[in-house]
Order: C-alpha cells, then sequence, then structure tokens
C-alpha cells in the first residue's frame, strides 16, 4: 500500500512539475526560439552588493547617508580610536604589547562581524544581499548600473536582448554548498522565465569555484548548458588565499616589512611613512602584534568562511585544514566536499566538452601577485591568482623570465588533437598546450586582474563567444588571437581622439597637420581593432598626445616631483639600523628629529 502511494504520489508531482513547465508564462520576446541561449554571470569576489543592517533590519548608513557595504568589513572609525587608543599609549610607553594585540584582534572581530559563520559555516551577520532574481530587462536603472559597471556587457544585451541576461549575486563571504545550490536553482528559474532549455554561464574570478561545485554537486546541470566561458577563473584557488589560510605571510619578516611589502601595495611616500611609524614599536613586539592580529584574522574569521575555503589551492588544502578545522567537523565536511570539486574540475569540464558543451576560458598573465603571501612568486599571475589556476594546469615561465630558447611544447598530442599547432606564446612565457583547453583559452599579456573587465578586447570576445557561433577556437578569427595583451582605450576614445578631431588643421603647418592625421588615424585603428601587443597602447596614446602638446591642444604633461621626505628617512633608517625600533637604539629618536629636518630643508 505505501508503494501504491508513492508512485500515485510521484506521478502527481512529476505531472505537477510538467505542467507548470508546459504552461509558465515566459519573459522573453522570443518564448525561448531563438538561437542566442540566455547568460548567466556569475561574478567574482566583492561584486556583489551585500549591505549591512541595523538590528530592525533597516539599512546602516554612513555620514553621508550612502548604505555600508560589508565587503570585505565594516570599519567603524568613531569606534575603534577609544578601543586602541590607551592599549597604544601603554604599549608606546613601556615598549612592550600591553594589550595592543587584544584590542587590535577586538577590532578584527567588530570590524568582520557582519561576515562571520559559524560552526555549521551559515552566515551569522546581519546582512542583505542585493540579487537580482529576474534578467537585466527588469532590473532598475539603479541595478543595471551596478550589473554593467562589474562587467560591461552591454553589446551581449544589445545582441541578445536584455532579458537573455541575468547576474547571479551571491556573499562572498558565505557559504560555498548554499552558494552552488543557489546556482542551480538560479539556472533552472531562467530556463523557465526565458522558455529555453539551456543556458550560457560566465563564471568569474571566485565565480570559477562556484562553477567548480555546481558540476560536482549537481552534474545533471550539464544537461542545461550550451556554453561556459570562463573569465580569470579560480579553478585552483589563488596562493593568496592558501598563504592566509597556512599563515605563510610575507609580513611576518620585518626586514621585507621595512623595504619591500608595503611600498607593492601603496603609493611609495605613503607606505615609507607607515614604516617610520612602525618603528615607534621594538622589532620583536611589532612582529608579535603582526602575528597575534594575523591569527585572529585567520582563525576567527576566515576558519569559518567557506566561501573562501574555495579559494584555497588544493596543495594548500590539507596542511591548513588540519590545522584550522580540527575541531570545527561540521565545517571541514563542507570543505572536504568542496576540496573533492577542486580535484575533480578537469574532469568535469572535460565532461562538459565530452557532451557538446563549448567551453572557452580568457585568462591574464605575466602580473605578479600581490606580495601578501611567501607563494606570491611560485607561479606566473595576474596579481590576484596564479596562471596555472586560471588556465587549467597550464605550464609558463615566472614573471619576468621565459621558457628559455630551447623550449619545446609538451602536451599538443594529449590536450590538442593537431600536432602543427603552436601554443608557445610569442613572448616565450606561457605553453598553453599544457592547459586543459588549448585551443579554446585565450591569454592577455600583461593585463591585471582587477582590470579585466575594463579590457574592452576581453568584453568584445565574451560578447562574441555568448552571443554568437562565429569563434569555435583559437584559430577561428585574427581579430581574437590566442595571445593577446593589455588595454584599456577609454583615454583614446573619450579624449584624446575627440581633442584631434575637433582640431582645425587649416592654421596648422603642413608637418604638424600630416602628423596630427597620421597619429589619430593610428588611434582609431588601434581602438577599432581587438588584437595588440603589451606596450602597444602606450605608444599609441604618447604618439597622440605628442602633437596635440605640440600643436597647443594640450598642456604638457608635468610629472609631480615625488615626495621624499619619508622615503628617504624610511630608507636611512634602514641602511644604518636595519629594523629596529627607534627606542630601541639610545638616542635614535633625537637622531631622527634631525634627519627629518635635514631631509625636509
Amino acid at each position: 500500500m505505501k508503494k501504491l502511494i508513492s508512485c500515485i504520489l510521484a506521478v502527481v508531482i512529476a505531472f505537477s512539475m510538467f505542467s507548470i513547465c508546459a504552461f509558465a508564462e515566459t519573459k522573453t520576446e522570443c518564448d525561448g526560439n531563438c538561437d542566442t541561449c540566455p547568460a548567466i554571470v556569475v561574478p567574482g569576489i566583492g561584486q556583489s552588493n551585500v549591505w549591512a543592517l541595523d538590528k530592525n533590519g533597516d539599512y546602516l548608513l554612513d555620514d553621508n547617508g550612502n548604505r555600508i557595504s560589508c565587503f570585505p568589513a565594516v570599519l567603524d572609525v568613531g569606534a575603534i580610536v577609544p578601543k586602541v587608543l590607551f592599549p597604544v599609549l601603554m604599549t608606546l610607553f613601556s615598549q612592550k604589547d600591553i594589550g595592543l594585540s587584544k584590542a587590535l584582534c577586538a577590532v578584527v572581530r567588530d570590524a568582520f562581524a557582519v561576515n562571520m559563520c559559524d560552526e555549521n559555516g551559515k552566515n551569522t551577520g546581519n546582512i542583505e544581499v542585493e540579487k537580482y532574481l529576474y534578467s537585466v530587462a527588469e532590473c532598475s536603472e539603479y541595478e543595471k548600473q551596478q550589473i554593467y559597471n562589474n562587467i560591461p556587457l552591454q553589446n551581449f544585451a544589445e545582441m541578445a536582448g536584455e532579458d537573455h541576461l541575468y547576474y547571479f549575486a551571491y556573499n562572498s563571504f558565505g557559504n560555498n554548498y548554499d552558494t552552488v545550490a543557489e546556482l542551480y536553482d538560479y539556472i533552472q528559474m531562467v530556463k523557465a522565465e526565458t522558455g529555453h532549455d539551456k543556458v550560457n554561464i560566465v563564471p568569474i574570478s571566485m565565480g570559477g569555484s562556484i562553477a567548480n561545485g555546481l558540476l560536482e554537486y549537481y552534474p545533471q546541470v550539464m544537461d542545461d548548458l550550451e556554453k561556459v566561458v570562463y573569465i580569470v577563473p579560480a579553478l585552483n584557488g589563488s596562493s593568496i588565499v592558501g598563504d592566509l589560510y597556512t599563515k605563510n605571510f610575507t609580513f611576518f619578516d620585518t626586514d621585507f616589512l621595512y623595504n619591500g611589502f608595503l611600498e607593492a601595495l601603496m603609493d611609495e611616500e605613503e607606505a615609507r611613512m607607515i614604516e617610520v611609524i612602525a618603528r615607534i614599536l621594538p622589532d620583536e613586539v611589532l612582529a608579535s602584534v603582526l602575528r597575534n592580529v594575523a591569527d585572529c584574522l585567520v582563525e576567527d574569521v576566515a576558519a569559518n568562511v567557506t566561501s573562501l575555503w574555495g579559494l584555497c589551492p588544493k596543495e594548500f588544502y590539507s596542511e591548513a585544514s588540519e590545522a584550522l578545522l580540527g575541531s570545527k567537523p561540521k565545517i571541514k565536511r563542507q570543505t572536504d566536499m568542496y576540496y573533492q570539486a577542486q580535484l575533480d574540475s578537469h574532469k568535469n569540464i572535460q565532461t562538459l566538452v565530452d557532451k557538446g558543451v563549448e567551453v572557452f576560458n580568457i585568462v591574464d598573465y605575466d602580473v605578479p601577485l600581490y606580495l601578501i603571501g611567501n607563494s606570491w612568486n611560485n607561479d606566473n599571475a595576474d596579481g590576484v591568482i596564479h596562471l596555472s589556476s586560471t588556465a587549467m594546469g597550464v605550464h609558463s615561465a615566472l614573471v619576468g623570465e621565459t621558457l628559455g630558447e630551447d623550449y619545446i611544447q609538451a602536451n599538443t598530442g594529449e590536450n590538442c588533437a593537431d600536432p602543427t599547432h603552436n601554443h608557445i606564446s610569442p613572448d616565450n612565457v606561457v605553453d598553453a598546450s599544457t592547459g586543459l583547453l588549448p585551443d579554446h583559452t585565450f591569454y592577455f599579456d600583461a593585463q591585471g586582474h582587477e582590470q579585466t573587465a575594463r579590457n574592452d578586447a576581453i568584453i568584445s570576445l565574451a560578447t562574441r563567444l555568448l552571443a554568437t557561433d562565429d569563434i569555435k577556437d583559437v584559430y577561428s578569427t585574427p581579430d581574437y588571437p590566442q595571445f593577446n595583451a593589455k588595454r584599456d582605450p577609454r583615454a583614446l576614445v573619450n579624449t584624446y581622439i575627440p581633442e584631434a578631431k575637433a582640431v582645425d588643421t587649416s592654421v596648422l603647418s603642413a608637418e604638424d597637420a600630416a602628423e596630427l592625421e597620421a597619429a589619430l588615424a593610428e588611434a582609431e585603428a588601434f581602438v577599432n581593432s581587438t588584437a595588440c601587443y603589451d606596450g602597444q597602447q602606450k605608444e599609441v596614446e604618447d604618439r597622440l598626445v605628442g602633437i596635440l602638446v605640440k600643436i597647443g591642444v594640450r598642456e604638457p604633461n608635468i610629472e609631480e616631483e615625488p615626495q621624499t621626505l619619508f622615503t628617504n628617512l624610511s630608507l636611512w633608517l634602514y641602511d644604518n639600523y636595519g629594523t629596529n625600533g627607534i627606542f630601541e637604539t639610545p638616542g635614535l629618536i633625537f637622531k631622527v628629529f634631525v634627519k627629518l629636518i635635514e631631509f625636509a630643508f
């Protein structure tokens, strides 16, 4: 009897689902009967708005009346100063850590409170994720602006219709498994709304880790996909996050802290000023405070955030999880699941290809990782993610080096079916044949991760891949070669070219008129092309700006003399006293005062 009832219920449920799908009203003009599948953008870390709420569920506002973002933390300077002032004064007076570490750790916990997760890896902060549970066509102007600022796919929207473009927003500090489940449901929603039986997905950066989970936990989704266009995907995390979870930070070495770490992250004079101020503490005290605060950040905040664990490379996972998750079995069970998805990433992507899904990959290279962790130079990178992660296991030389004159591409027969293909980059840095999809991976030289969306060639390529079937591989058109370069022609388009076109050439000498015409033609040709080499944009801009300056349309760019007060003082301190604190050497504070006056005047 129970079996009979179960069968009847199953039939009823199945019929109900069929009815819903069969009679649901689609929201697209094509009713699912066009050749372009809807595209779902799965953005990167911090590319979804997450707002802080008060206890009543209302938005927290800053002094200007703007909503307060939870990414990456919420800093209340007014509350921080009273908490740290007394410990700072006591520590400076005693030259010992008198509550400073404790106070700073409290500041870290307060700042990241909205992003804290519990023992189940669930976010406990009072937050609201700004989600778009509808196509861009139904978004408000504000929502469209948010979406297009992150990934400017306006041309795709024009070609396919805004009712074919969706943006899957999620909490970057949320639960990895829950986010993957939401994405799966989102895909089903988009299919129902548009009438299409398949969709295209665009995993970007951290979105690559979400896609890993999607293919692993919901393998049936492969039948829902027409194309997957990865853009700088974190398929094997980022070495920066691996160093975070293993506490392998560069700034633990105070020698590096005072001579290189900060200069790579900010303006040099600002960095040197911080270095001078930091010397108020003894070397050992400063190192101890930094370690204590780092421990707090990793153990009290990051350890429970399963979405961040999705950015931990597989090579770091065993060590990191053993050290941090031994007493967190519920979280470890989830991170172990994702670790398996990470291990299966290439296999699952290959299964996609074998099923007929078109998979493309767009990556950047030859920009060193931020100098946060000691693994910063273990692989080529785009500044944020190492290349072997984004490019599916590709082999490359380190930034600033080459593969060598005698290098021969390694895996043409294994990953590429055509042995005549040459997959070595023109600069002899990347052997694309060693990546999983050598015929479908496009590389952009010297392109930084965070500026990827400002590279018009990358956006144009992604648009063509999503909206048309013109490009089947890296050999389809010379407009989009396998190896391209960094570019951002906004200054040319918005400023220099319009200025050049507005010039009355009749008042110019023949020589200047000819040069202006040639420089303008070169600039327009560059803007209208999609292929370039590293440094070409600067050459084009310099030529056009040069003639505009010569004929008096623009003022010459006069570079301001860099401020050197704190730079000179910091370098003098390092050269003469290493990493010692100012009060560790008798009489040094007076010498610093004298040097400060000397460098200032």
